[in-house]
């Protein structure tokens, strides 16, 4: 199983006076459903973006199994890590199965074409999604949900030892955000490191099998969700009043009513 070992890791944005990382040290393991929770700014997306290769640390490093990032092409990089953005437009009127194939670029030569197994591994995605019948719609003629689901059914086509996602279940009703969550579970179970951000406190605690809170820059917390979510913790970064219950032993929270008092 994969694993991401962060080191350190500080990041600095060019001309801002402050780092957005500050030393951050921590492991993302094989089979785990991994939450990163924090408030905006925190560093979440920051952190991500330095797993893909897209930003470089200031200091410190990040190993993939025990190598070096920076040791990585991104082309081999692109064979075990898959990226869910937050937002992301397509550009063309690609239609869904176009779309969708794409994910499987990483894995075919520069003159390769789709084999059938591309194929199947493409409608299975798509069913175990259930959007089958988007197949052959123009992605530029879906809802925000819809795309949502594209893009997550992409980076599961692409099939890799590591998913990423950012706020996978944004603009998701209840109905399509568990069916990207038990998704999320199903790839964990396969064995993959699986690492998502959210806003959601009860999507971490029912999802995740530990969570990790990133808060100024820092870790300030992580393990499991039931020692991890607490009324301390979360009132320390929120500065507001919960109401905390249980459900199946996972702590549930909520604002308190007094929040909006007056």
């Amino acid at each position: 199983m994969t694993k991401i070992e962060t080191k350190g890791v500080r990041f600095r944005y060019s001309g801002q006076s402050e780092d957005v990382l500050r030393g951050v040290s921590t492991v993302f393991s094989g089979g785990r459903v991994t939450a990163l929770l924090g408030p905006n700014a925190s560093g979440k997306t920051t952190l991500f973006k330095l797993i893909l290769k897209v930003l470089t640390p200031t200091a410190g490093s990040i190993h993939l199994n025990g190598r070096e990032l920076n040791q990585l092409s991104l082309s081999e990089l692109s064979k075990i890590v898959a990226w869910v953005p937050q937002e992301e437009e397509p550009l063309f009127p690609y239609t869904v199965h176009e779309y969708l194939m794409l994910g499987r670029a990483p894995h075919l030569g520069f003159f390769d074409v789709p084999t059938g197994e591309d194929e199947r591994i493409l409608r299975r995605t798509l069913a175990e999604l259930g959007i089958s019948e988007l197949s052959c719609r123009k992605t530029t003629d879906l809802s925000g949900g819809e795309k949502r689901l594209i893009f997550i059914a992409r980076a599961l086509v692409q099939q890799t030892q590591v998913l990423i996602l950012d706020e996978p279940t944004v603009h998701l009703d209840l109905r399509n955000k568990a069916r990207v969550l038990q998704a999320i579970r199903k790839a964990a179970k396969a064995g993959k490191t699986v690492i998502f951000s959210t806003h959601d406190v009860n999507e971490a605690s029912l999802v995740a099998d530990e969570v990790k809170i990133l808060n100024g820059g820092r870790i300030i917390a992580q393990g499991d969700p039931i020692k991890v979510l607490t009324e301390r913790v979360l009132k320390g970064i929120y500065g507001m009043k919960l109401v905390f219950r249980k459900v199946e032993k996972r702590p549930i929270a909520e604002l308190a009513p007094e929040n909006f008092a007056g």
